[in-house]
């Protein structure tokens, strides 16, 4: 993932990279007013992000929350009767699937 700062350094690049093609282009074609107002847009952008690097540097640094999750096993009572959605279609804890027969988990009626 981009930091913000490593983004806004990126479109500072890319703003730079700009004003090489309109000099570039200045010399080959001149100053027509299209490329004049491209010279004051590169300008305009190179002032925003310069202020958005600034708002940036004004935030607070986000905190990080970390979870302590023990290494201890759980007690299997914990799971007895708990469905195992998105295993498969597992039977219940406890109990054994036999294909074709009424007593069968899926086809019991609660």
């Amino acid at each position: 993932m981009t930091t913000p700062e490593a983004a806004v350094s990126e479109l500072l690049g890319r703003i730079d990279q700009l004003a090489r093609w309109i000099d570039t282009q200045r010399s080959r074609i001149g100053e027509p007013t299209e490329l004049l107002r491209l010279v004051n847009d590169v300008e305009r952008l190179r002032i925003d992000a310069a202020g958005i690097s600034s708002a940036l540097r004004s935030l607070p640094s986000p905190q990080r929350h970390f979870v302590a999750v023990s290494d201890v096993p759980y007690d299997p009572n914990l799971w007895l009767g708990a469905d195992d959605e998105g295993v498969g279609g597992q039977p219940p804890y406890g109990q054994t699937s036999r294909a074709g027969n009424e007593s069968d988990w899926r086809n019991r009626r609660t």
